[in-house]
């Protein structure tokens, strides 16, 4: 017999870039991002969430933008668009029409006598034309209203000229006390290349969320208070479906929709746990891990297939062996598969998978490995 929750529309979604109903563990980010909009002092006014992929920056974006106040001009920006030009266009289009028109056309610069005279002409003068004037016109308007402005970044980029125009330009936006704040989101190794530039040394000062996988007590509680008017499920096997997610927000988001979807359509409870797992294991596989370990080196994948070989974290002097490296090249390939995310240290001495069931894709797939 079918459940009546088929009825009800499923409150986890799997897809990237969407937010879910059922978002857990990040609103203590959340809230301290909104306060510091009150607080020029806070760490929080400039905010680097990193994380790796699937692991909710995007839905921590959505999540914000749904309660950051009207008082507050909204800058969205994706590292696709024509950042800058995006950027003039969202705060002008924000701006009330009566003062879209206050904003001066550009003007020429004439020397008049003993000074200098602006008068309107149709050449402009190039220091009209840079970023930071064109920024700061509009955000001189958006002050006489009392508006602030909230850059949020999704899928930041490792140093591109645009972005690195706008990030200093915002230094200076932040010495010259304008109401700005900052949310960008990026992958680790990203995050970390920007911060090792020398010409924006500011962000280091910047507030760093990690974001780590969730507790399994919170999912756990989740789970139990969404599946809690499904009759073909005891609760007992909806723990046992939060464990298998392991913390992994992705994970959480896709056993979460299959699960939901098996017990709609009347599905036993054992066949639907099982059946939400493959399913999930399907999805995490490709749109995860193998896009990860496509993109390592060939050496690190080296050592990423000798890491599966052992059934908790892996010594790095045996990995030094098994792979046919020194131990200084054993130090650098660590630092950097680290900085992507992909492991991390499990104790001296010992690293392990950062992603849940990275090892069981790699045991999975390894014959389809070519490099």
């Amino acid at each position: 017999m079918k459940s009546d929750k088929k009825q009800l529309s499923n409150p986890y979604n799997p897809s990237f870039g969407n937010k879910p109903e059922r978002f857990i563990g990040r609103e203590l980010i959340v809230q301290e991002i909104i306060w510091a909009l009150d607080n020029p002092n806070s760490p929080w006014r400039t905010t680097l969430v990193i994380g790796v992929r699937g692991s909710g920056k995007t839905a921590l974006l959505n999540d914000l933008m749904d309660v950051i106040p009207k008082k507050v001009i909204v800058v969205s920006i994706t590292p696709e668009s024509d950042i800058l030009n995006d950027l003039l266009g969202q705060i002008h289009r924000a701006l009330p029409q009566k003062i879209q028109t206050k904003i001066p056309k550009l003007a020429k610069v004439t020397f008049a006598g003993t000074g200098f005279e602006l008068k309107t002409d149709d050449q402009e003068p190039e220091y009209t034309k840079t970023f930071r004037y064109q920024v700061t016109t509009m955000l001189e308007q958006a002050k006489t209203l009392g508006l602030k402005i909230m850059f949020l970044i999704d899928g930041t980029q490792k140093k591109s000229p645009e972005m690195r125009t706008f990030l200093a330009t915002y230094q200076h936006m932040i010495r010259e006390k304008y109401e700005v704040n900052l949310v960008m989101a990026g992958l680790p190794d990203v995050i970390s290349d920007i911060l090792n530039d020398d010409q924006l040394t500011f962000l280091r000062r910047s507030f760093q969320a990690t974001l780590s996988d969730m507790d399994l007590s919170l999912v756990r509680k989740d789970f139990l208070d969404a599946f809690s008017s499904f009759s073909n499920i005891d609760d007992r096997t909806i723990v046992e479906a939060a464990n298998q997610t392991k913390g992994y927000p992705y994970m959480i988001q896709l056993i979460g929709y299959f699960l939901w979807s098996n017990l709609a359509n009347g599905m036993d409870k054992q066949s639907a746990i099982e059946n939400s797992l493959s399913l999930s294991l399907t999805f995490l596989y490709r749109n995860v891990h193998k896009l990860l370990f496509d993109a390592l080196p060939n050496k690190e994948k080296e050592i990423a297939l000798a890491m599966a070989e052992d059934s908790g974290p892996s010594k790095m002097a045996e990995l030094i062996t098994r792979v046919g490296i020194t131990k200084n090249q054993a130090s650098t390939y660590r630092i950097r598969m680290i900085d992507r995310g992909y492991i991390e240290s499990a104790g001296r001495g010992l690293v392990s998978f950062r992603i849940p069931y990275t090892k069981e894709y790699i045991e999975t797939e390894s014959e389809n490995f070519y490099f």
